[in-house]
């Protein structure tokens, strides 16, 4: 029986595989991930460069990056609620989107109570 079911995962893998699809919540999903950790980068960059004092510029950028971040996150978990999905892009968007989510939240409430 066990060997049967090799034989016809062998014989049918590319098949299989070929029926999952990209959705296009999958891709916003990982694009918004994306944008999320490049705006984390420059705002990190910006910061050091200006001393911490880069002011309402690094603020527009890390609400920006918050934005991009959720959005990710939600269409990442969008995107799983779909039938016969390739799970790379859907994940990716998800863990970046849920991590740089939490870290922009802290820094926002760190900078509130600094102010």
């Amino acid at each position: 029986m066990a060997s049967n079911r090799r034989e016809y995962y062998k014989k049918n893998r590319k098949r299989i595989k070929r029926d999952l699809k990209n959705t296009l919540n999958g891709v916003l999903s990982a694009c918004f991930g994306c944008v999320a950790v490049a705006l984390f980068f420059v705002g990190i960059g910006r910061s050091f460069a200006q001393d911490g004092a880069a002011g309402a510029l690094l603020g527009t950028i890390g609400l920006f990056g918050l934005v991009c971040a959720a959005g990710g996150l939600v269409l990442g978990i969008f995107a799983f609620k779909e039938p016969n999905i390739r799970p790379a892009l859907p994940r990716l968007g998800c863990i970046t989107g849920g991590i740089l989510t939490v870290v922009y939240v802290v820094l926002y409430i760190i900078g509130a109570m600094m102010a």
